[in-house]
C-alpha cells in the first residue's frame, strides 16, 4: 500500500502537518504514517496522531537522516512536514529545508497557520517564464490533475517573455490557454491557465488568496548552483496554504 510519512515534532505543531498529510494521502492515494524522532517518548505527537487516527512510529537518532532514511523506502510516495517559522525573519526551518533538498519525492511543506481541511479541492500549479519551461512542472501538473481537483495553472510572465497578443487579445488568450493545457494537463477534468505578469513570487502568493486554493505546486531545482530556485524559496517562507514541492532536474527549467 502506497504511504505518505507525516514527519513531525511533540507539540501542537503537529497537529496541522497530521490534517494536511490526510489530505495529502487521499490526493496519492496513500495511507499516512506519523513520524516521530527523539529520544523522549513524545506524548503529544502520540495524542495528535491518536486523535486523527493516524499511526505514529517511533525513531531514535539524527531527525533528518531517519526521516530521509524513511522517505526512501519504495512503499512512500510522499512526505508531510512542518514549516517551522523563526521568531523574527523569514525561513522555513532546518528540518523542512533539509528533506526538500534530499527528498526526491513529492513534499508537502505545511505553515504552522495552514487552515485544517479534511481534503484538497483547488490547487494552484505555479510557473513563470516561457512555456518552453512548462515541461519543469510536469510532474507538479500531473500529480494535481490526477485526483478531482479544480486545477489552475498560473503563469507569470515579465513583460519581456508575455506571449504578442494582437487586437484579439481576449480570444488568442483563450486559445493560448487551451492550448497549454491540453499540452501540459490533458488528464485534468477542471483545469483552467491563469496568467498574470509582475513578480513571480508575489503573484503566486496573490493568486493562491484571490483564488482562494488550498495546495500550492511548485518545482524544486536539485541543483548546487547559487541562487537556485529563489522564487521557490520565497513562496515557501511567505504561503499561509501547504506548498507540494516536486523534485526538477537541474537541466531543467526551474522557479
Amino acid at each position: 500500500m502506497p504511504l505518505v510519512i507525516a514527519a513531525i515534532d511533540n507539540s501542537a505543531a503537529a497537529r496541522p502537518v497530521l490534517a494536511a498529510a490526510a489530505a495529502f494521502g487521499q490526493l496519492l492515494g496513500a495511507q499516512v504514517e506519523a513520524v516521530h524522532v527523539a529520544e523522549e517518548d513524545g506524548q503529544t505527537a502520540q495524542a495528535c496522531a491518536d486523535s486523527l487516527g493516524i499511526p505514529l512510529l517511533r525513531l531514535a537518532g539524527d531527525p533528518v537522516t531517519e526521516v530521509v532514511a524513511r522517505a526512501g523506502t519504495p512503499s512512500v510516495v510522499g512526505v508531510a512536514i512542518g514549516a517551522r517559522r523563526r521568531v523574527k525573519g523569514h525561513g522555513i526551518g532546518h528540518m523542512a529545508r533539509a528533506v526538500v533538498d534530499t527528498v526526491d519525492k513529492p513534499v508537502l511543506v505545511v505553515p504552522p497557520d495552514a487552515p485544517r481541511v479534511q481534503r484538497f479541492r483547488r490547487a494552484l500549479v505555479a510557473m513563470e517564464g516561457t512555456p518552453a519551461k512548462a515541461r519543469a512542472i510536469k510532474s507538479a501538473v500531473e500529480l494535481a490533475a490526477g485526483a478531482d481537483l479544480e486545477l489552475i495553472v498560473v503563469h507569470v510572465d515579465d513583460e519581456s517573455s508575455i506571449p504578442s497578443f494582437s487586437d484579439q487579445l481576449a480570444h488568442e488568450a483563450e486559445v493560448y490557454a487551451t492550448e497549454f493545457l491540453a499540452r501540459y494537463a490533458p488528464n485534468a477534468r477542471r483545469a483552467r491557465l491563469e496568467l498574470r505578469v509582475g513578480s513571480p513570487a508575489d503573484e503566486i502568493i496573490a493568486a493562491s488568496s484571490s483564488l482562494a486554493a488550498d495546495l500550492i505546486a511548485l518545482g524544486w531545482p536539485k541543483s548546487p548552483e547559487p541562487g537556485r530556485g529563489w522564487v521557490a524559496k520565497e513562496v515557501l517562507e511567505r504561503s499561509h496554504v501547504p506548498v507540494v514541492v516536486v523534485a526538477l532536474a537541474s537541466e531543467m527549467g526551474q522557479l
